[in-house]
């Protein structure tokens, strides 16, 4: 994922790119620190177990076509 700050000058917000998605953000300050903080869940260590064992809060439906990461 490419995520990087642009500055609008015109609108005086900063944008958050990350591919094709944006987030505004009123000082550059703050589209740093958001930079940062996603930048270090990205790469933080995950474990294909945790993902494999998700299961949805009560009330959430998941579709029954789609399998999990022990079943792929």
């Amino acid at each position: 994922m490419n995520v990087y700050v642009e500055n609008n000058t015109e609108q005086n917000r900063c944008w958050v790119r990350m591919d094709d998605w944006r987030v505004s953000f009123g000082t550059a300050a703050e589209a740093r620190q958001f930079v940062e903080r996603l930048n270090a869940r990205l790469n933080a260590p995950h474990s294909l177990d945790m993902l494999a064992d998700w299961s949805p809060r009560p009330g959430v439906t998941v579709r029954a076509d789609l399998r999990c990461a022990k079943e792929a």
